[in-house]
């Protein structure tokens, strides 16, 4: 499977093209400006805290995943000034291979545009045929508008044991 066949291109109403590709390692420039453009608000939401700059670790982590059981896709589109990040979803897969954990945020002023669902649905494309039976993650009880979103995207919520003020999202992936 090579990388072209994840690259998605489209062009919103207003005619803002848009590009879907995998993260490479060149993209952690782009991914710092991004985590620093995130208003407050989707920080924590995405974080569960506040994050204005990401570790070396964590850039390297993020802009270079292992192939073997973590995906991480981005969204783009083209500027004057280059490529801008404006979305960006990952996976990792747990150890025992039947479950990975999802991460996933759209930059403040790109939601409500079908950027997210265009990187969930990418995500559980690339799942289909890995023999993971089910992705998950955890959400703020806060975050309404992510709850509403994963309702949509066929997610079923139930309270997480170690925390009071996330829920736990899962879907069960069809073989």
């Amino acid at each position: 499977m090579g990388h072209d066949d994840s690259t998605e291109t489209w062009t919103l109403a207003d005619g803002e093209k848009l590009i879907l590709r995998h993260i490479v390692p060149t993209d952690a420039a782009r991914e710092q400006a991004f985590v620093h453009g995130l208003s407050p608000q989707s920080s924590y939401l995405r974080f569960h805290g506040t994050l204005k700059d990401l570790s070396k670790k964590d850039l390297k982590k993020f802009t270079d995943p292992d192939p073997r059981n973590a995906v991480a896709l981005i969204v783009v589109r083209s500027g004057k000034t280059g490529e801008e990040e404006i979305g960006v979803a990952r996976y990792v897969i747990d150890p025992d291979g039947a479950n990975c954990e999802f991460a996933i945020v759209v930059a403040d002023k790109w939601q409500k545009r079908g950027v997210g669902t265009r990187l969930m649905n990418a995500l559980i494309k690339h799942l289909q045929g890995s023999g993971v039976k089910q992705i998950s993650g955890s959400v703020l009880k806060s975050n309404s508008a992510m709850l509403k979103f994963i309702k949509q995207m066929g997610f079923t919520e139930t309270n997480s044991p170690d925390d009071p003020s996330t829920l736990l999202v899962t879907k069960h992936l069809l073989d």
